[in-house]
């Protein structure tokens, strides 16, 4: 550390500050190490005249602390849902590092924006965009624990990209093009909707948003724009607002005003599309380090077609609800005949599932809007199975979680509604259980299977024994997969 400090001082006239001494971020240490450069370290930068120096000794102090930040975004990632006192205080430790750090090179950024001279405007860039990265970073920690983002972060966002880039009067450079990227991946990452991605998949979302930024276009939101502009995949940003932007075609019937920026994501989509259609072997642009499944759920997302269909109707239920793959089987393999849940079973041995208790705030015709109460935490994310029983009843339902959104006191889980009807079936040759769907009123009213991943294969004939009779199906296409499980649609045998 003397030695990089040596090589990153800077003498403007031979009063130099040197740079405040790091702490070890190691071990047990790493907590007090992180309090202190965030309250102690940064400060005392903060306060140094010269802007340069103060550059210099902000990347010295991000770079040293990057490992211990990329492990509490990790922590939080994985952390169960509502986050633990601990988890939230871990996670509200890397928002505030990331959020000093940010007002730190926005300090030097500001204190340049009025200046500009071939000395200067390369630093004022350089700030600019490491401002803008970290405050997509902040975006991205909130994501992680399934809470919004703060709406002043886009207040910045949108500041600072009209402080150093000009879409109507000024083309980009070498200088200004970097900036621009950062601002796009920041919105591209929000037209995503993270909220409805996985929580293990965020970070290959992050990356998605970041290499598809030169691919989308904004110009001005002039009244002619918006006359010629097609509805969808557009996007309409008022910088005044604290918000990503709305899409065009949420707004056309109201008329949308001009200003603003508009945001035009075609070629994203086209490049989304290479990606899906690519042969084997052969490179594509930009390669997207994706799952084909996580990408047609980008592209879907991005075009508006993932848009409800209905609307909801409030009510207040009480509900148990299990979670994850083996639970849900084992609920539903005689769990349910009880009608209170929580009775000892009559064997005397512990149940091999354990519910939360839910309250059922929205119903739709395809799904629900669920508040957590108390119980288990939640270990699942988006995309993972669920049966809800409501309290006093033996009905169930089980869902796919589609959202997924936690606030200090709140975690509401969006659920998709999969088939009126389910029995859980035994496949042949090894033991495995699964759950039967015996209609799909979103997939074709076909039947459907939801399996451990890497047991059974598309265009595979199965023996499933229902209600004591052997019917014979084929496996169809994979509707949903990921870590837990795979959804495949089934295809009855021709008559």
């Amino acid at each position: 550390m003397r030695r990089l400090r040596e090589l990153l001082s800077f003498h403007p006239s031979g009063n130099t500050i040197a740079l405040p001494a790091l702490p070890e971020i190691t071990g047990n240490s790493q907590d007090d190490a992180l309090t202190h450069i965030c309250h102690q370290v940064l400060p005392q930068i903060a306060r140094q005249r010269g802007r340069l120096q103060r550059f210099r000794q902000l990347e010295t102090v991000r770079q040293e602390v990057e490992p211990a930040l990329s492990e509490l975004e990790r922590q939080t990632t994985a952390a169960p849902l509502p986050l633990s006192s601990e988890a939230r205080a871990k996670a509200l430790q890397a928002d505030n590092l990331i959020k000093r750090l940010a007002q730190c090179y926005a300090d030097v950024a500001h204190s340049m924006s009025n200046h500009s001279s071939n000395e200067t405007t390369p630093l004022f860039y350089r700030a600019t965009q490491r401002v803008i990265a970290l405050l997509a970073r902040r975006q991205l920690l909130a994501h992680r624990a399934c809470a919004p983002p703060s709406a002043r972060s886009w207040q910045q966002l949108h500041a600072l990209y009209q402080m150093t880039c000009n879409p109507g009067r000024q083309a980009l450079n070498g200088d200004t093009a970097p900036i621009e990227h950062e601002y796009l991946g920041a919105l591209l990452f929000a037209y995503f909707d993270p909220q409805r991605q996985p929580r293990g998949d965020l970070d290959t979302v992050y990356r998605c948003a970041r290499q598809l930024a030169p691919y989308a276009a904004v110009s001005e939101a002039s009244d002619e724009a918006l006359a010629q502009a097609t509805a969808s995949p557009r996007f309409l940003v008022h910088v005044e607002e604290a918000h990503p932007g709305l899409p065009l075609s949420h707004q056309l019937a109201d008329n949308p005003r001009a200003g603003g920026l508009l945001i035009d994501c075609k070629q994203v989509l086209a490049a989304i599309d290479r990606n899906l259609t690519q042969p084997p072997g052969a490179a594509v642009q930009p390669e997207l380090a994706a799952p084909p499944a996580l990408l047609q759920s980008l592209r879907l997302t991005l075009d508006g077609r993932s848009a409800r269909r209905f609307g909801r109707t409030r009510f207040r239920p009480r509900a148990d609800l299990v979670g994850g793959l083996d639970e849900v089987i084992a609920f539903l393999d005689g769990g349910a005949c009880s009608r209170r849940i929580l009775d000892t079973p009559e064997d005397g041995n512990a149940r091999p599932f354990i519910s939360g208790e839910w309250s059922l705030v929205n119903e739709s015709p395809d799904g629900f809007l669920a508040r957590f109460v108390r119980g288990k935490r939640c270990a699942f994310g988006v995309g993972h199975v669920v049966v809800l029983q409501p309290r006093e009843s033996c009905h169930t339902h089980v869902c796919l979680v589609r959202r997924v959104v936690a606030g200090r006191n709140r975690l509401e889980l969006g659920l998709q509604l999969l088939s009126p009807q389910v029995s859980v079936v035994a496949l042949p040759n090894n033991g495995d259980r699964a759950i039967f769907l015996h209609n799909l009123p979103m997939w074709g009213a076909q039947a459907g299977l939801i399996a451990p991943p890497g047991i059974i294969h598309s265009g595979q004939w199965l023996p499933l024994k229902i209600f004591g009779q052997t019917i014979e199906r084929q496996i169809g296409r994979v509707a949903e997969a990921n870590d837990e499980l795979e959804f495949f649609t089934l295809e009855a045998a021709p008559a």
